[in-house]
């Protein structure tokens, strides 16, 4: 079936309805930018440029793959669980560890433990494949073997989908920053459902509180028993906090994924 057939159904945003909606989320920069301080310790330098090429080879997977890695769960360097793999239509794996070998980053697996340990990942999955963005699954009715079949059309489909729904506070999430987007407050101040983020947990443990992540992120865990939810990328570093959020919306990646 092409995508002509069911226009209704499968029309994907023009390039001017895909402007307009990433207009209209400029309210929600948080969402759709990348921040980073300026100072940052010689450590958290390096740490910084392994943060962005992840961010980069999540965007490469997702557009080479039609779906984006789930989260490794148990060190290993690869997606899912001691088990391989990550299903379709669960909500497993949904954040844990960076599958930096997944993602073809074998240089990363060189950083020593408590470096990749620093770093989580996580994605937006759903108890079914038509939603489910670790999921490689046919979402727009094309017969096997067409050139639509398991396409990006499909990817881009589930990202078009999750971005009309309402927020869930059981998929990741990302709250405020203190300012524009209001406090930081994972359960009285959500923002938005996200398609990933990538969180780096600063060399203090800057707030005291005995975890790697500081604040709202204090949740996250690697490389299992994470939490959902991360402050915004506009979080001001500071004496409580000095992590440093990639938080990716549903819009953001299908305008890449668009071009």
């Amino acid at each position: 079936m092409t995508v002509d057939a069911y226009p209704l159904r499968q029309r994907g945003f023009t390039l001017l309805e895909l402007a307009l909606v990433l207009a209209l989320l400029g309210g929600m920069a948080l969402v759709a930018m990348h921040y980073r301080p300026n100072a940052l310790s010689q450590d958290d330098a390096i740490a910084q440029g392994y943060h962005d090429q992840i961010a980069a080879a999540l965007y490469r997977y997702a557009e080479r793959h039609y779906r984006l890695p789930c989260a490794d769960t148990n060190g290993d360097g690869f997606e899912g669980g001691s088990g391989g793999g990550c299903g379709q239509g669960e909500i497993t794996h949904m954040a844990g560890g960076v599958p930096f070998l997944t993602l073809g980053m074998s240089e990363a697996q060189g950083l020593s433990k408590a470096v990749r340990e620093r770093f989580v990942y996580g994605v937006f999955r759903d108890n079914t494949a038509e939603t489910d963005l670790a999921a490689l699954a046919e979402r727009t009715d094309d017969p096997a073997g067409s050139a639509g079949y398991l396409s990006l059309d499909d990817l881009r489909y589930a990202l078009h989908s999750l971005g009309q729904r309402n927020f869930d506070n059981n998929r990741i999430y990302v709250t405020g920053y203190e300012q524009q987007a209001g406090t930081a407050d994972c359960s009285g101040n959500p923002i938005a459902n996200l398609a990933f983020f990538v969180a780096y947990a600063g060399t203090r443990d800057a707030d005291r509180n005995g975890q790697p992540f500081d604040g709202e992120n204090s949740s996250l865990r690697w490389p299992s028993g994470s939490g959902l939810c991360v402050s915004g990328p506009l979080t001001a570093q500071g004496e409580q906090y000095d992590d440093a959020v990639i938080a990716v919306g549903f819009a953001e990646l299908l305008g890449y994924l668009s071009q």
